[in-house]
């Protein structure tokens, strides 16, 4: 195992989210939310659900920007592949 970010390699301190080794000292650098932001946010969706229910819960929003943003990472990745394996191939 090793850090997605800075490459630490201390077995000690690396912990998989979600599918990723990130170390101790990068975890606080990813900024992610603690339970009170995410029901904040949730109560913000809700209220504006109100007036236009047809919009999406905050659940259903952040799936959505979840395989947005896979589809673009795999576009993405896809094209770099590519160039590398052109690059290889021009040697």
């Amino acid at each position: 195992m090793r850090c997605f970010s800075c490459g630490n390699t201390k077995q000690s301190q690396i912990k998989n989210l979600f599918g990723h080794d990130v170390c101790d000292s990068c975890e606080p650098t990813l900024n992610l939310y603690k339970d009170h932001t995410i029901r904040k946010h949730i109560t913000s969706y809700e209220r504006k659900r109100e007036a236009v229910p047809e919009d999406p819960t905050y659940a259903q929003e952040v799936d959505y920007r979840v395989e947005a943003m896979e589809e673009v990472y795999i576009r993405r990745r896809l094209k770099l592949l590519h160039i590398q394996a052109r690059l290889k191939a021009m040697k």
